[in-house]
C-alpha cells in the first residue's frame, strides 16, 4: 500500500490521547491537508477509496469531511458504518442508529464482539465500579461477547450528557478507538484485496 498513507497511519496511531467520544476540534490539521493529498485521493474514487477516506478523516476527528466522504456511499454498508460513528461523535444519537441500522450485520460487528469482550476482561476494576446502566452495558459487551451498535450509543449518550464518571468514559473511549481501527483496517483490507 502506499508509503504516504503508512506515514498518516502511523501519525494517527502514535496519539498520546485517546480520541475523545465527541471530538470539538480536528486533531492534527496539517495531517487532514495531508490526508487529501494522498494519492488515493486523486484516484478514480470508488467506494473501497471513499470509505478508506471517510476512516482516515474520521481517526483525526475531522468530522466535516468525514461525512463528507461517508455521504458519497450511504448504499454502502461500510460507508453506512463510517456515517454512523461520526453521527455518533457529534452528538447526533438518533441518525446515528439509523445508520448503524444501514450498515447491517457488518462484518466488524463479529470482530468487535470479541475484541471488546478481551479488553473488557483485561480491566479487573469493572465491577468495582459504581452501579449504573453503563456498567450494565460494559458487562453485558464483556460476559455475553455481544456487541450492539445502538446499545453503545446509549452509553455513550449518558456519558455525554453527564451520567457516568472518568473510568466509565476512559472505557467508552477505549470501545470507541477498537471500534475505529477495526473499521479502518477492515476497510484498507478490502481496498489492498481489490486492487
Amino acid at each position: 500500500m502506499n508509503e504516504q498513507l503508512q506515514v498518516i497511519i502511523s501519525k494517527l496511531e502514535s496519539r498520546s490521547t485517546l480520541q475523545a467520544l465527541s471530538p470539538k476540534h480536528i486533531w492534527n490539521p496539517e495531517l487532514d491537508v495531508e490526508i487529501g493529498t494522498l494519492d488515493l485521493a486523486k484516484q478514480a474514487m470508488n467506494a473501497r477509496i471513499i470509505a478508506l477516506m471517510a476512516g482516515l478523516h474520521l481517526w483525526n476527528d475531522s468530522l466535516h469531511t468525514s461525512h463528507e466522504f461517508s455521504q458519497q456511499i450511504e448504499d454502502n454498508e461500510t460507508g453506512s458504518y463510517w456515517h454512523g460513528i461520526m453521527h455518533r461523535m457529534e452528538q447526533d444519537y438518533s441518525n446515528s442508529k439509523y445508520w448503524f441500522r444501514r450498515a447491517g450485520n457488518h462484518p466488524v460487528k463479529q470482530e468487535l464482539k470479541i475484541k471488546v469482550a478481551d479488553m473488557l476482561k483485561q480491566q479487573t476494576h469493572v465491577d468495582n465500579l459504581p452501579s449504573s446502566t453503563i456498567l450494565e452495558s460494559l458487562q453485558q459487551f464483556r460476559d455475553h461477547q455481544s456487541w450492539n451498535s445502538d446499545e453503545f450509543v446509549e452509553v455513550v449518550k449518558l456519558q455525554e450528557n453527564g451520567n457516568g464518571s472518568e473510568e466509565t468514559r476512559h472505557l467508552l473511549e477505549l470501545i470507541q478507538q477498537i471500534e475505529l481501527k477495526a473499521l479502518f483496517f477492515s476497510t484498507q483490507e478490502a481496498l489492498l484485496k481489490a486492487q
